[in-house]
């Protein structure tokens, strides 16, 4: 099947299946990547300054070469959202470490290549919202917080395939992993927030390997300014029956109630009560979305 549409590379235009990657390149060859995630709302970038902040300490951290500054970097985003034959719900920005003269496990490279890939997803049906989805437990056999590689995201993302395609529901939209303790630590590709018996708000701190969402950041602020009792610390998947709410947020998502979360030792519902879920919700489309469309 065809893909309509159109990548920018080092900001030049190609079609969505032309080959613009060199068999050199690092990221082809090692998966030696970092991406982020943008939502895109009336042609803009949703929160870009904070994902251009975040992926470029993981830049940084991984030791790549220098990127380009933001302000060009947000001129080939908006490129790749000006050239697209009908407007993209969604923008993947990733950068590979790009080619190296000898290009061995080790091999270092002047200039990371760029490459915004244009995403079409459908709205998420509005019935997921209202009546709240479902979700599934994994227990990692690893520590994340052992591994700072976690805490970035980069496109080795092997083990969240094999992850998902453990999936024991097709009604799943989630799989939230679970620590040595049974603390909700984070979804696949989502934040995950639980509303306590005593109506604080609770989410697993960074420091336990987790990805610094950029929701989960808005989501933390909004509350604290909202006067709403936070605390950065991972609820309990043995507590669940008690929460008040459960959630996901991610750039695109943005917001997921959940109703029902199984588990291998029995399923555990959840009150249809999303009074946070929506009320972040209702602030990110009054009060954030239009700032972008401005």
């Amino acid at each position: 099947m065809t893909v309509r549409g159109y990548v920018v590379v080092d900001g030049v235009a190609a079609g969505m299946e032309d080959p613009v990657i060199a068999a050199t390149d690092m990221g082809f060859l090692h998966g030696d990547t970092l991406f982020t995630t943008l939502a895109v709302h009336a042609g803009r970038p949703v929160l870009w300054k904070a994902h251009y902040a975040r992926i470029s300490e993981s830049a940084r951290v991984s030791g790549f070469p220098p990127l380009p500054g933001e302000a060009r970097l947000l001129a080939e985003l908006l490129e790749a959202i000006r050239i697209q034959p009908e407007p993209p719900s969604a923008l993947r920005l990733t950068l590979s470490r790009g080619r190296a003269a000898l290009p061995g496990i080790d091999g270092a490279s002047t200039a990371a290549v760029r490459v915004v890939l244009p995403l079409f997803r459908p709205p998420r049906p509005e019935a997921l919202l209202r009546e709240g989805g479902m979700a599934e437990t994994f227990l990692l056999p690893w520590d994340p917080a052992a591994d700072p590689r976690f805490g970035h995201k980069t496109g080795n993302l092997l083990w969240v395939k094999a992850i998902r395609a453990m999936k024991r529901s097709p009604e799943s939209v989630e799989q939230l992993l679970l620590g040595r303790r049974g603390e909700i630590l984070e979804g696949t590709t989502s934040s995950v927030f639980a509303v306590d018996a005593d109506g604080v708000l609770l989410t697993a701190p960074l420091s336990a390997g987790i990805l610094p969402g950029i929701l989960r950041g808005e989501v933390l602020a909004w509350a604290r300014r909202e006067g709403r009792p936070v605390r950065e610390e991972a609820p309990l998947f043995a507590e669940a029956a008690s929460f008040r709410e459960l959630f996901l947020t991610s750039a695109t998502l943005p917001v997921q109630p959940l109703r029902i979360v199984g588990d291998p030792a029995g399923t555990v519902s959840l009150p249809p009560d999303f009074t946070v879920a929506t009320a972040f919700l209702a602030h990110y489309r009054e009060r954030m979305l239009p700032v972008f469309a401005e």
